[in-house]
């Protein structure tokens, strides 16, 4: 009996000394940590899209270990984390530093990319496929998007990422000129013709090549109009008629190539929503 119990008791004392271990090791200490152990644990919750954990744990890594190749990884991964968790601000702040900090490195182009995305997403919905416009908000995140898009273009012809940064950049450009052509109407409604037709000229100055160019031919002739000055409408006419065949058939394939566009990004703000779900 007194063999039995001493047996027992050695078992428990080494099973609780190798619990203790266990539990010192899962539950270390942050300032036991390696920069190793902190980005460890910040890609696997990123591989997982636990975008929360990851940040958090990116931070860490920042905060303890400001210097090393861990920490010069971990920018543009904390950017894209913070991208997906849908602050695209903290998103930005992250590329910019990194871009200050390591102006040669291989990854500025992706880092370029991404933070247009960021820029891009601030007035984003996943009801705009069906319901909402985005052309009926500020414009102001849509400006700074494409800028960063078209410095991606300028700095980097032949990045991976070029592509696809100039067909969003027709997208924003289509929808910045449909922002010009509400806030036209809305002149034109409210009986101020001179304002929209200064609206009207200013789409057709800066966005000759929008979807809606045809759509601000016709407001700005029927503004023209209510102005009485039926000269310059005539001359609005004329453009209209020498434009309609040419305009009509790209107008279509544009708002088809838009379309797709909307839908495609409609789709990934779906899968993101849902994800939410799963985590």
């Amino acid at each position: 009996m007194k063999k039995t119990l001493l047996s027992a008791l050695i078992i428990a004392t080494l099973s609780l000394q190798g619990c203790s271990s266990l539990t010192s090791l899962v539950a270390k200490e942050d300032s036991e940590k390696t920069a190793e152990d902190f980005y460890s644990s910040a890609t696997a919750a990123f591989k997982a899209s636990m975008w929360d954990t990851a940040i958090k744990e990116y931070e860490k890594l920042k905060s303890f270990y400001p210097y090393g190749d861990y920490t010069e990884q971990s920018y543009t991964e904390l950017a894209y984390a913070y991208y997906r968790y849908s602050e695209p601000e903290s998103a930005i702040r992250e590329l910019d530093e990194f871009m200050r900090l390591f102006p040669k490195h291989p990854n500025v182009d992706y880092a370029l990319y991404l933070k247009a995305l960021a820029a891009d997403s601030i007035n984003k919905s996943w009801l705009d496929k069906f319901i909402t416009d985005p052309a009926s908000r500020d414009t102001k995140s849509a400006l700074r998007a494409a800028q960063y898009y078209t410095d991606l273009i300028k700095r980097f012809p032949d990045s991976r990422y070029t592509v696809e940064a100039s067909k969003r950049l027709v997208v924003l450009k289509n929808q910045m000129a449909r922002h010009e052509l509400l806030v036209a109407q809305f002149y034109f409604d409210k009986q101020a013709y001179l304002a929209a037709a200064n609206r009207a000229t200013y789409i057709l100055e800066n966005y000759p090549q929008a979807v809606i160019t045809l759509d601000t031919l016709i407001l700005l002739d029927q503004t023209y109009q209510k102005l009485e000055m039926p000269e310059i409408a005539q001359d609005v006419q004329q453009v209209i008629a020498l434009n309609k065949t040419r305009l009509r058939p790209s107008m279509k394939a544009a708002q088809q190539k838009q379309l797709e566009n909307q839908q495609k990004s409609w789709w990934e703000k779906t899968t993101d929503f849902f994800d939410g779900f799963t985590q």
